[in-house]
């Protein structure tokens, strides 16, 4: 019996599509799900199938020497259907008057039994199976049903996390075609990191990236003093120690940019919420290192904060900058309080 087209055909190809999977060449980390189908059900074929738009195309096998079959003969894509049970099991093909009179059973590999597990995309597609295969009637255990089921949300998983490496390594080709970066710094620039990050936020409320994510914005203190007192040349090896000291502060996994003039922001990803007072302590080592050891006459400083994005909030990058850089420039201020009321006291001290 030909299997009937699910209603959402359309938009469950083009979920299939976005993993770029298709026609791939075979890889372990697939073949280690089917091996682990096969030993766990006990059955000679295992498969990881997908259901393209007129075939059932193989990204893993074992026991089965065809890349691909015909849609129209497939099992699994029955076993997709929006009303078929899941798993999808057919315990004697030839009391199925389905499939009993399917080439695949009543021929080369004569199947028997099959047990189907979908392959269920976050926003709720069915691209495909992980099956196991017999040439004897037979059934399979509760928990071997349970485990073929785990196994197929860890495939799923597993082209989830090949669709967003994808789109990253996407992400960085884009980066690295328009330039987007500091010439003084070598970090991204303004629109750089824009692009970067915007990309980064997509990702985390798609919930792609599992721990927090964060925003740090840092202005650097007193630089027009260093500029009017040493000369703009200074000034700009002052920005440039600077960035020096966040890379070196930071992961290279995390976004840096210098947004212009004085301005840095970054994005720190998958980092724990009690990571705030480390990155936080860290920065401030790292400055505090590099002024006991540079010998400049000036000591460089920033002002920095760190906000912890709220991924239910779903607020656009532009607008968590604002946040952040309110909280950094209340800092800032409160610095510049304390040194003035420092100076004043000073002064009153000497003048007694």
């Amino acid at each position: 019996m030909k299997p009937p087209i699910p209603t959402d055909e359309a938009a469950r190809l083009r979920a299939l599509q976005r993993y770029e999977i298709l026609d791939t060449p075979e890889e372990q980390e697939y073949d280690d799900f089917t091996l682990l189908a096969s030993e766990i059900c006990d059955a000679p074929i295992a498969l990881i199938s997908l259901i393209d738009e007129d075939r059932q195309w193989f990204k893993s096998k074992i026991g089965f020497r065809p890349r691909e079959t015909a849609r129209d003969l497939s099992f699994c894509a029955h076993a997709i259907l929006p009303d078929a049970p899941a798993p999808f099991v057919i315990e004697d093909t030839l009391k199925d008057t389905r499939f009993s009179a399917n080439p695949l059973v009543t021929g080369d590999p004569h199947i028997r039994f099959y047990a189907g597990a979908p392959l269920i995309t976050p926003d709720n597609f069915s691209i495909g199976t992980l099956c196991v295969i017999d040439r004897t009637p037979r059934d399979l255990g509760e928990n071997q049903l349970k485990a073929l089921q785990a196994l197929a949300r860890q495939v799923t998983m597993r082209l989830e996390l090949r669709r967003t490496t994808n789109l990253l390594q996407a992400a960085n080709e884009e980066l690295r075609r328009l330039s987007l970066t500091d010439d003084l710094t070598g970090l991204l620039n303004r629109r750089g990191f824009l692009v970067h990050a915007e990309q980064q936020l997509k990702l985390f409320y798609a919930r792609q990236i599992p721990l927090d994510l964060w925003i740090l914005m840092a202005d650097m203190d007193r630089l027009k003093q260093i500029n009017d007192t040493h000369g703009h040349p200074e000034g700009s090896e002052a920005i440039a120690k600077t960035a020096e000291i966040l890379k070196q502060t930071f992961r290279d996994t995390d976004i840096l940019a210098r947004l212009g003039g004085d301005e840095f922001a970054g994005i720190i990803i998958n980092a724990h919420e009690k990571a705030y007072q480390i990155m936080f302590d860290r920065l401030q080592n790292n400055l505090k290192s590099y002024n006991a050891e540079s010998g400049k006459p000036y000591k460089l400083a920033l002002s920095f904060d760190l906000i912890l994005i709220d991924s239910s909030a779903r607020l656009p990058m532009e607008q968590l900058m604002e946040m952040a850089d309110a909280k950094m420039y209340e800092r800032k201020k409160g610095k510049k309080v304390n040194s003035e009321q420092s100076t004043a006291n000073s002064y009153h001290l000497s003048d007694g």
